[in-house]
């Protein structure tokens, strides 16, 4: 196993102090022979954990984006935010005055293909006359239209930008600007709705198709399979229809709402980028968070995971890895890359929030009765090996050779049949310091007190 390495300063710290403060040994020699000072750390035998700290917020398990495609004005909002919804539930309902009227006309036209579908070719002749006749009608008409709109349209803008150098001036609110820049975008949308060409109003495709059908040489399939197309542009209208009434696809909680009455269902807040409706199951939370490549081979689906965050003062809830991607994606501007998982809350839910910031602990690794000695105190041989020196009874080094195991931020366990717990290791070992060797032990713990001076056992 390759240890971190997170070696803390502890025990120089501790040295240190107490060369600082005036440390005086008895020794039965005082003389140089007395040995290299060195400090301590006894061996323990307990449980250790290791865990893979992470960040990210907290979230719905289940999350939807209620969007339209809808070009039709809000008529009403049926819920506001942290109200709870049912699948199906209405969220809001558009205007379709606009679809009924076109559904109704597209009734009567399929009405009256089957009736010409049904004439003789005399009756088509007279039906196309008619059909001629009338579309001229209509187009005049539609040039009339298109002229007032574009009336309105321009005295619309000029509106906007009268209101635009009021709004900048303090002179009117952001409410009045919002009016007219509404009552412009409609006026544009009556403009866009005709088919023109240099100025003119001409006829639309369908219309033309409609003319070119009733022609006395069009075939009875070719009438037949213009019945089936007006049928499925009747049944997408019925649909536009009931997508009038806009629907939550889940249960849940609305979290956000961005629209207002009044405005284009397809135009929310003036950001096409922003829903209607954000809709969470937040009774059961979940937390995404990135693990670095370098320690996805840690975590494992079921791995309990230790969630703390400022919400829950101090208490901690509980959590476990239910899923994790099976690819990685990039890290900002680093070449390291990073692979989401999924964790799931499961205890002390009902204090958390979704949107807040929590902290994830995942425990990728526990051991109990476990010897455990600081980080500081584990020596690399530089072989692939690792070792400790311990200190015996006669103030002697002896080299005990240790499989590092299970670490966390200060202490690591080590497998070794010949450690035990009690055994006195020396911290931060060098290269300096060879089996054998005498020294006296500096831990202010174990040493006796003199004034103002630290004494260490005889």
């Amino acid at each position: 196993m390759k240890v971190t390495k997170r070696k803390v300063i502890i025990g120089v710290i501790v040295v240190g102090i107490a060369i600082g403060v005036g440390v005086r040994f008895k020794t039965k020699d005082a003389s140089a022979n007395a040995g290299v000072m060195v400090s301590t750390k006894a061996v323990e035998v307990k449980e250790i954990e290791e865990l893979l700290s992470l960040k990210a917020p907290l979230e719905g398990t289940e999350s939807v984006e209620v969007v339209s495609k809808m070009h039709s004005k809000i008529l009403s909002i049926d819920v506001k935010e942290g109200d709870l919804v049912k699948k199906g539930q209405v969220l809001a309902v558009l205007d379709t005055s606009t679809l009924n009227d076109e559904i109704s006309k597209l009734n009567d036209e399929l009405e009256l293909m089957k009736i010409e579908n049904s004439q003789t070719d005399a009756d088509k002749k007279i039906s196309l006359d008619l059909a001629k006749a009338k579309l001229q009608n209509s187009l005049e008409e539609d040039q009339r239209n298109y002229e007032f709109a574009l009336e309105k349209l321009e005295d619309a803008k000029k509106d906007y930008e009268n209101m635009s150098a009021l709004n900048k001036a303090g002179a009117a609110s952001k409410d009045e600007l919002d009016s007219a820049m509404m009552k412009m975008n409609e006026a544009q949308n009556d403009v866009d709705k005709f088919n023109v060409e240099n100025g003119k109003v001409v006829a639309k495709d369908s219309d033309l198709l409609d003319i070119s059908s009733t022609e006395l040489s069009t075939s009875r399939a070719a009438r037949v399979k213009k019945i089936e197309i007006a049928k499925k542009d009747l049944q997408r209208k019925k649909k536009d229809l009931e997508d009038c009434k806009i629907k939550s696809t889940i249960d849940g909680t609305v979290t956000r709402v961005n629209c207002k009455v009044g405005r284009f269902a397809d135009e929310v807040d003036n950001n096409t980028s922003k829903p209607l409706f954000v809709i969470e199951n937040i009774d059961n939370l979940k937390m995404m968070v990135n693990v670095s490549e370098y320690d996805i081979d840690k975590v494992a689906v079921g791995q309990l995971v230790k969630i703390n965050a400022d919400i829950l003062k101090g208490e901690e809830a509980e959590g476990v890895v239910s899923r994790i991607s099976p690819t990685g994606e990039a890290k900002n501007q680093s070449t390291e890359r990073v692979i989401p998982i999924q964790v799931d809350v499961k205890t002390g839910y009902d204090k958390l929030i979704a949107g807040i910031n929590a902290n994830a602990k995942i425990q990728v690794a526990k051991a109990d009765n476990a010897k455990v000695i600081p980080i500081e105190a584990l020596k690399d041989n530089n072989d692939g090996t690792y070792c400790v020196l311990r200190v015996n009874a006669e103030n002697l080094l002896e080299k005990v050779t240790v499989v590092p195991g299970i670490e966390d931020a200060l202490e690591i366990q080590v497998i070794s049949e010949g450690l035990n717990e009690g055994d006195k290791i020396v911290l931060n070992p060098d290269d300096t310091m060879t089996e054998g060797m005498s020294v006296m032990v500096a831990n202010p713990e174990e040493a006796e007190t003199e004034g103002t001076g630290v004494m260490a056992n005889e």
